[in-house]
């Protein structure tokens, strides 16, 4: 029992910033802190489906992430994130946590890692994003050279135009609602005359899609954990690279029952990052 609670709070850790450590029988939460900037209004989901390996034939990753929108912040994330966070929260004020409070956190899996806050007034984005531990990084917000076009398709009910862009590597097909007047949409993705309900990538890479909306309120945060890295968006993707090329020099060791170390290969892992460049 202490070996698959070891296993699994090791694979949990690299995908969660270790969250959690074990204590004996028990696990001590580890600690969590946000700061609360705005309240959302507006909530569009998106259905998200992402290729991390382009060289197996394997189907897409899917998420479903949420575009929060307020006043003057707004922040895309996967909802499961969301939920996660949420327990990271409420466990933090205890002492220890059960096996069964544990497990919770295996409901809520993010397949869509990249946190992205949006400061509306000074025009600029934090990212917040996992490599073994996680990275902060800011930048202002991007400004996209969008080709407007004729074609038309509907989404949730509204006629939806064309618009195609290139960012940071990849070509883009966008499709924006003028009906709802709001510069906005997915990851660092706006400045179209409406929201963007769709948008793809020309290999098919990653690919968005509004699927459901509502007027819930919601907060609108940034986690500010001490062990949260500030770094340059340069310095956060050499390491994001250097971990997917050499995986076995960021990992923990692992023990069997007998202390003696589990040789597992670790060979180059798929490096696909929606921005190439």
């Amino acid at each position: 029992m202490k070996i698959f609670y070891l296993l699994l709070i090791v694979g949990f850790g690299l995908a969660k910033s270790q969250k959690i450590s074990l204590v004996g029988n028990s696990m001590k939460p580890f600690p969590y802190s946000e700061k609360i900037v705005g309240e959302s209004n507006n909530n569009i989901y998106y259905d998200v489906q992402l290729t991390k390996d382009t060289k197996r034939s394997k189907k897409p990753k899917e998420a479903v992430c949420v575009l929060r929108l307020g006043e003057n912040f707004s922040v895309f994330s996967d909802y499961n994130g969301i939920k996660s966070d949420s327990l990271s929260e409420k466990y933090s004020h205890k002492t220890e946590i059960n096996a069964k409070e544990f497990s919770l956190y295996n409901n809520f899996i993010e397949n869509w890692n990249i946190y992205t806050l949006k400061d509306l007034k000074e025009n600029k984005i934090i990212i917040q994003d996992y490599a073994v531990e996680m990275y902060q990084y800011e930048e202002s917000q991007p400004k996209f050279d969008w080709k407007l076009e004729k074609e038309t398709k509907e989404i949730l009910g509204y006629i939806c135009q064309k618009a195609t862009t290139e960012y940071r590597g990849r070509k883009y097909i966008a499709w924006y609602a003028k009906d709802i007047p709001i510069n906005n949409g997915p990851y660092i993705f706006q400045g179209l005359p409406g929201l963007i309900m769709e948008i793809e990538d020309t290999k098919d890479h990653y690919h968005f899609k509004a699927i459901a909306m509502d007027k819930r309120n919601s907060k609108i945060y940034l986690k500010t954990e001490k062990h949260i890295l500030h770094v340059s968006r340069e310095k956060f993707r050499e390491v994001q690279k250097n971990i997917h090329e050499n995986p076995g020099f960021y990992s923990a060791p692992i023990y069997d029952a007998d202390g003696k170390a589990i040789d597992m290969a670790r060979k180059s892992k798929p490096y696909n990052p929606i921005e190439l460049e």
